[in-house]
């Protein structure tokens, strides 16, 4: 299976002979733990009836027999057989989960799968193991063959962007093909295992490898296994530089490191299926936009309209953290969400913080639906950046989450602040990309953000997953008055 193949075509991983085999045998062991219960309980009471009849004829220990007492009684110890049921559920449990052990290293999944992947699996294997018959093992290998190329490129995000933060954004590739990793080595010259970068370096050649369609080798084969080789004999901080077919490393005795990708082609194909996992909410297929400042705001509509909705529970979790908490005999505080979509932002202000909530909406379809709820104060169907602030009606709270592509967000959260009051408080949904591009108007902006004291905060991998998207997210949090921001 190659991650670039449509693995949708076929999800023949296990040819249909092994599967029925699989099942048959697992029938025949099912079959003979049933006939182990009945033995374990035969014996059971075979020992029983002994140990009574040898304690018939024992008598009580004296002083004769004491010192054997202890190994007699271990001797004729009671043989603990559980319940049938709770024994034939075990014996069920465990031999299922050897079976789906042995589906993932029949199939090419394994060689696919990255450190989270295979980490998910094995929970799922512990807690809860689907009964392995033919059915479940034919529709899991189905999803499993749907999903793969998926998992691979998730594999590929999650490994980018643990080796550098910069990867969480999608247009992560445009800072360059170097990456300095900090304290990579501690100060005893050792792996920094807190870093896991040991982990996450493999993770990547094996992407590497796998997109080229070969084996990786053992872990000693590739890059991991020259550092551990060009360093071997040595001991404490010391400088190191080795090289492989993907990688140039250069270690230095603070246990940094810079890391060089020597393949320019492969940096493509990954940079491609990167596109390809965060969605289309991230046009790759385009010439880069030119590198503006503030003056220079996008007024067309985003594809789509920008629209990727917050699932509820993240818009509560993030609305639960802008202080709107009122005294009952205190009015509730004014909230404005541009760009509102269905709500789900608005929403918990009004039902669950009593605040008088304003929405703009530039879709008619989305605007009709949020004033049909006939919760909220003001409905605009029209376009947030078209709009201008009433000095005399600006707002306590604004939360939003505003279009992505294209710096969009940063010109929606801009526009925002002036609608909030002197001491306002906003929280924006952002691409991950604001806290790393050295765009213009993103260095202007964080620049911004940090003399207002801002806070940027990672959103979970995959937050937006529901609306067709795996864009890397954070949140912004910001006073107008530049007060520092809580945790």
């Amino acid at each position: 299976m190659h991650p670039e193949s449509d693995t949708g075509k076929s999800t023949a991983l296990v040819p249909r002979e092994t599967v029925e085999s699989i099942v048959a045998r697992r029938a025949q062991a099912l079959d003979l733990y049933a006939e182990a219960h009945h033995a374990l309980e035969a014996a059971s009471e075979a020992l029983d009836a002994a140990r009574t009849a040898e304690a018939a004829l024992s008598g009580s220990a004296n002083s004769f027999t004491f010192l054997s007492e202890k190994e007699r009684k271990a001797f004729v110890d009671r043989l603990c057989v559980p319940p049938r049921p709770d024994f034939l559920a075990t014996a069920r449990r465990l031999t299922d989960i050897g079976i789906w052990g042995r589906l993932v290293e029949l199939t090419e999944l394994q060689r696919l799968m990255d450190k989270q992947a295979k980490d998910e699996l094995r929970t799922q294997l512990q807690n809860e193991a689907p009964e392995a018959t033919a059915e479940t093992i034919y529709a899991t290998l189905e999803r499993f063959a749907l999903d793969a190329g998926t998992i691979f490129r998730r594999g590929i995000a999650n490994a980018f962007s643990s080796l550098d933060r910069r990867f969480r954004s999608h247009d992560g590739w445009k800072i360059g093909s170097r990456v300095i990793i900090t304290r990579m080595f501690d100060d005893g010259g050792w792996w920094n295992h807190y870093s896991n970068t040991r982990d996450t370096l493999i993770d990547i050649e094996r992407a590497f490898y796998v997109l080229e369609g070969l084996e990786q080798p053992a872990n000693y084969g590739g890059i991991v296994g020259k550092i551990d080789a060009a360093r071997t004999g040595g001991w404490g901080a010391r400088q190191t530089e080795v090289e492989s077919e993907y990688f140039t490393v250069r270690i230095f005795k603070n246990g940094n490191a810079h890391l060089w990708f020597r393949r320019d082609d492969l940096l493509r194909k990954v940079n491609k299926l990167l596109a390809e996992y965060y969605g289309e909410v991230i046009p790759h297929e385009r010439d880069p936009d030119p590198d503006t400042g503030f003056d220079k705001v996008k007024t067309t509509p985003a594809k789509r309209f920008g629209f990727y909705p917050t699932s509820e529970g993240m818009a509560e979790d993030i609305v639960r953290n802008c202080q709107l908490y009122r005294r009952e005999d205190q009015p509730g505080m004014t909230v404005l969400e541009p760009s509102a979509g269905t709500g789900n932002l608005a929403r918990p202000c009004v039902k669950n913080w009593r605040a008088a909530v304003d929405c703009v909406e530039l879709q008619d379809h989305l605007a009709a639906g949020l004033l049909a709820e006939g919760i909220y104060r003001r409905v605009w169907q029209a376009d947030f950046l078209a709009m201008r602030p009433d000095p005399d009606k600006l707002y306590d709270r604004i939360i939003m989450n505003p279009p992505f592509d294209r710096e969009r967000d940063i010109d929606h959260v801009l526009h925002a602040l002036r609608f909030l009051k002197p001491d306002g408080f906003l929280a924006a949904i952002m691409s991950a990309g604001t806290e790393f591009r050295e765009t213009k108007k993103a260095v202007h902006f964080r620049a911004l953000m940090a003399e207002k004291r801002a806070r940027f905060s990672d959103l979970p991998a995959g937050s937006f997953a529901h609306a067709g998207t795996y864009v890397n997210t954070c949140l912004l949090r910001v006073y107008a008055d530049g007060r520092t921001v809580p945790y």
